[in-house]
C-alpha cells in the first residue's frame, strides 16, 4: 500500500485504506475504485493524501507496503467525534461541561491499544480534511503525548492525566474567532495577540468545570511555552514548565508541523523529526525530547527514497528508537533502472549506507514510466 499525494491521483486506482470524513462518515471504503467524481470531492475536502493499492497503480511494479497505525481506525473515530463534540458544546454553551469520566475512558483506550503495539513506530498514516484539523490534531496530540509518557514510564494513572490534558489542550479555540482560526494568510500583530489568548480561554474553562485537574488547566495554559523562555503566554521557561506540558507542548509542534494548513503545506516527517531534534534544553528538555522521538519513524513506510549511493528504495518498517535508519527495500539501481529482485536492507546495520532525500509521488511515477 502507497501513499499518493492527491495531485497524482488517477481514475482506476484502488483504495488501500478508507477513508473517513470530519464526522467519522465514510467517504469511500477500502477496495473502491476511484472516479473523477471521488477525485474531485477528495479535493474539495483538502485531503491531502490517501494510500492506494499498489496493484492498481497505472504501470506500477512496486510490492505492497503494509502500513500501520499505532491506534485502531475506529478508536481514531471515536476520539475524534468525541473531542469535536466537547469543543462544539463548549462553544455553545460557554462552558465545559463533559463528565471527565467519559474523557479519561477515551484515554484508557488509547494507552491499551498503545500499549499492545508497543513496538510500533507513528506513521503519520492517518487521513484528515482541512474542517476536521483540530479535532484530529487533538486526538494525535494525545496518542503522540501518551506514546511519550509510556516511553518514560509513567503509570497508568500519571498516563490518564497526560492524555486527558492532551485530548483538551486546545479547548480555549472554541472562543478565538472563526476569521482568525482559518484565515489563510499572516496574522496581523492584532489577530495573533487574540490567537494566543485561547491558551488563557483553555485554562480558564477547564479549570472551572468540575471534575478536572489543575494540571489539566496548566497544559492547556502552557502548550506553546519554550523551555528557554521565548513561548507563550507568560515567557516562563526550564523548571516553570511543567514536564506534562511539554510533552504535549512537543507532541502539537510536531502535528502542526506536518500537517497541511490554511497558510503553509505540512514539513515532511523527516524535516519535522530534525526541527525537534535541535530543540533540546531549547524548546523542551532534552530528555523528553528524546523519549518523544524515540516512537516517530522519520521516514513513514511507504516513503519513497534516495540512498547516499543513488539506488531507490521504499521504506518497510522503522526499529523502535531507530527513527532515521529504517528497514528499506531496494527497487532501483544507482542508474535508475528497476531491479529483478529487489533487496531489502535495514539501515541500522550499515554504517557507510543513509537516506539522502526523499522522493515526491511524481518523481517515482516519472522513474516507473522511463523503464519502457
Amino acid at each position: 500500500m502507497g501513499k499518493v499525494n492527491i495531485s497524482s491521483l488517477e481514475p482506476g486506482m484502488k483504495i488501500g485504506r478508507t477513508i473517513y470524513g470530519a464526522r467519522g462518515e465514510m467517504l469511500i471504503r477500502k477496495g473502491v475504485e476511484l472516479t473523477p467524481g471521488h477525485i474531485r470531492k477528495l479535493a474539495q475536502l483538502e485531503v491531502s493524501f490517501v494510500f492506494i493499492d499498489d496493484e492498481s497503480a497505472p504501470g506500477t511494479v512496486i510490492p505492497k507496503i503494509v502500513v500501520k497505525d499505532v491506534i485502531a481506525d475506529q478508536t481514531r473515530l471515536a476520539a475524534v467525534q468525541q473531542v469535536k463534540n466537547i469543543l462544539l458544546e463548549t462553544k455553545e454553551s460557554g462552558r465545559l461541561v463533559i463528565d471527565p469520566q467519559t474523557v479519561y475512558k477515551t484515554v484508557n483506550n488509547f494507552t491499551d491499544e498503545l500499549l499492545s503495539s508497543s513496538s510500533i513506530m507513528v506513521n503519520l498514516v492517518e487521513l484528515r480534511s482541512q474542517d476536521d484539523y483540530t479535532f484530529a490534531h487533538s486526538v494525535n496530540v494525545c496518542v503522540l503525548a501518551l506514546m511519550t509518557g509510556i516511553t518514560l514510564e509513567l503509570d497508568k494513572k500519571e498516563l490518564g492525566v497526560l492524555g486527558v490534558g492532551a485530548l483538551l489542550h486546545d479547548l480555549g479555540k472554541v472562543k478565538v474567532p472563526d476569521e482568525i482560526l482559518n484565515k489563510p494568510g499572516t496574522l496581523t500583530k492584532e489577530e495573533f495577540k487574540i490567537m494566543k489568548k485561547h491558551t488563557y480561554y483553555g485554562h480558564e474553562l477547564i479549570q472551572r468545570a468540575k471534575g478536572f485537574e489543575d494540571t489539566h488547566a496548566l497544559i492547556a495554559c502552557q502548550h506553546h511555552e519554550c523551555y528557554n523562555g521565548s513561548g507563550y503566554p507568560l515567557g516562563i521557561k526550564e523548571n516553570e514548565f511543567n514536564e506534562f506540558s511539554q510533552i504535549v507542548a512537543i507532541s502539537d509542534k510536531f502535528d502542526a508541523l506536518t500537517a497541511n494548513r490554511v497558510y503553509r503545506n505540512a514539513f515532511p516527517p523527516h524535516e519535522a523529526y530534525e526541527m525537534c531534534a535541535a530543540s533540546g534544553n531549547f524548546w523542551f528538555k532534552d530528555h523528553i525530547v528524546k523519549a518523544f522521538l524515540h516512537n516517530i519513524a522519520a521516514y513513514p513506510s511507504g516513503t519513497f527514497i534516495e540512498l547516499n549511493d543513488r539506488r531507490v528504495a521504499t521504506v518497510i518498517d522503522t526499529p523502535k528508537g531507530l527513527s532515521m535508519f529504517p528497514r528499506v527495500r531496494v527497487l532501483f539501481n544507482k542508474n535508475r533502472r528497476l531491479l529483478s529482485a529487489p533487496q531489502e536492507i535495514p539501515l541500522s546495520e550499515q554504517s557507510d549506507l543513509y537516506i539522502s532525500r526523499s522522493l515526491s509521488t511524481k518523481e517515482v511515477q516519472s522513474l516507473l514510466e522511463s523503464q519502457g
